[in-house]
């Protein structure tokens, strides 16, 4: 680096050596060159995802599964269905037809609220409408609450850290002479 003031020789190199403007305006030109540089660089490790394969989107076993699961409730509900037209074409416990005058059960009449499990799913409704209601209370009681985050405090002790981290890098600590 170029100098100005120096005389060469004996001089000091510490003592009035000031630099040039032009050794400033190189540096800052050198600075900006690099900052450049730095902007255009390109990672050299890749990190992207490794490609992703149709099987591993796609679970066939899993879809065959379930396809043959449905299609065994498939064949149970046909059971079933057969099973109770049977029993709704019986003429009664004696059978002899006393009971209902003859007639078959019409469509709702065994079932008048649309499903075996009604009750069971009513219950489970329920419950979950609570679980909701529960949810939506503790939401509204911690959006009431002031937060616990200060930006101005939290810039407050930054400052603080940086007093302290400059302080104590002036302090100098001298080790004792044996």
């Amino acid at each position: 680096m170029r100098l100005k003031g120096g005389s060469g020789g004996g001089a000091d190199p510490g003592a009035g050596c000031v630099p040039s403007p032009f050794i400033k305006w190189e540096n800052a030109r050198n600075h900006k060159f690099h900052q450049e540089k730095l902007a255009q660089m390109r990672a050299s490790v890749d990190n992207r995802a490794p490609p992703r394969f149709k099987h591993l989107y796609v679970n066939a076993k899993k879809a065959q599964v379930e396809e043959d699961r449905l299609t065994e409730i498939e064949h149970q509900n046909r059971l079933l269905l057969h099973k109770l037209s049977r029993i709704a074409e019986r003429r009664g416990v004696t059978g002899d037809g006393g009971d209902r005058n003859g007639k078959a059960l019409q469509p709702g009449q065994a079932c008048p609220k649309k499903s075996l499990n009604y009750n069971s799913r009513q219950t489970e409704l329920n419950r979950i409408e609570a679980d909701n209601a529960a949810i939506l209370r503790r939401i509204q009681m911690t959006n009431n609450r002031v937060s616990e985050y200060s930006p101005a405090r939290m810039e407050e002790e930054w400052k603080d850290r940086e007093l302290h981290r400059k302080l104590a890098s002036q302090f100098i600590v001298s080790s004792p002479t044996p």
